[in-house]
């Protein structure tokens, strides 16, 4: 009876970081310590909260392009470098403790609301894109598939964050790439993850159902409410997760 619990336990909790995942990014703040708690090492966990990821990404990218809000060629664009960062990144999660790169990037996420919030145009106004901005781009998602290899956790705000860059003005259209790009480099993480045996497959399947259900509503949500609500919700998101990685790291 317990162990029933604690499955239903997963799969609410994946419903939500699906619904966060989708709008924003940084779910798996919620299910990686649900999964530690229903007994998992953390490096299997780590492994494990991708397949999850993996089924919200879907069905949230099932639902934008059903709606006509996806880019696919800007979306594979875009996936190239970040997919090409994800191996170097999971086999630093296999062989380094995570807190290394938490407190870095805890302390960018919070830099990042601050600015976001106090110049909210560098996200919802379009604008042409300067030579610059396209020649750091390829590398800043590389990086980001490193980070993503190796952590997970918080990738959506980072490629939200990078795609501010593209000067599109069109939150909702980046975040049905973000979502393509997440699934694409999720799905690399989890064959890198598998075959490293760092996957318990029955939690993970279980969490990937309220997942799956959560990516819908978060993609619903999204196209119902438009960029204030994404907005909205990836200030939140990042000072969260910013103060839960700085935390994390220091604990």
């Amino acid at each position: 009876m317990q162990e029933l619990a604690w499955y239903v336990v997963l799969i609410v909790a994946g419903f939500i970081a699906g619904i966060i995942n989708t709008i924003a990014g940084g779910g798996s703040f919620l299910t990686l310590p649900a999964l530690m708690l229903f007994g998992l090492d953390p490096q299997v966990a780590n492994g494990t909260n991708r397949v999850a990821v993996l089924f919200s990404s879907a069905s949230a990218v099932a639902t934008f392009n059903k709606h006509g809000f996806l880019n696919r060629r800007l979306a594979f664009e875009l996936t190239i470098p970040t997919l090409a960062g994800v191996p170097a990144g999971g086999l630093l999660a296999i062989y380094l403790p995570s807190g290394i790169f938490e407190a870095i990037f805890g302390v960018i996420f919070l830099c990042m609301a601050v600015l976001i919030a106090m110049n909210p145009k560098r996200l919802i106004e379009a604008r042409q894109a300067s030579d610059r901005s396209r020649w750091v781009t390829a590398p800043l998602f590389f990086a980001i598939g490193v980070y993503v290899g190796f952590i997970q956790a918080g990738m959506g705000i980072l490629l939200l964050m990078a795609m501010s860059l593209l000067n599109t003005g069109d939150l909702l259209a980046s975040n049905a790439i973000k979502n393509l790009i997440g699934f694409l480099v999720t799905l690399a993480a989890v064959a890198l993850f598998a075959f490293y045996g760092y996957i318990e497959w029955l939690p993970g399947l279980t969490m990937a159902l309220g997942n799956a259900i959560g990516g819908v509503v978060g993609a619903k949500l999204a196209i119902k409410k438009g960029n204030r609500l994404i907005f909205v919700f990836l200030i939140v998101v990042m000072t969260a997760s910013g103060v839960k990685m700085i935390w994390s790291s220091l604990a």
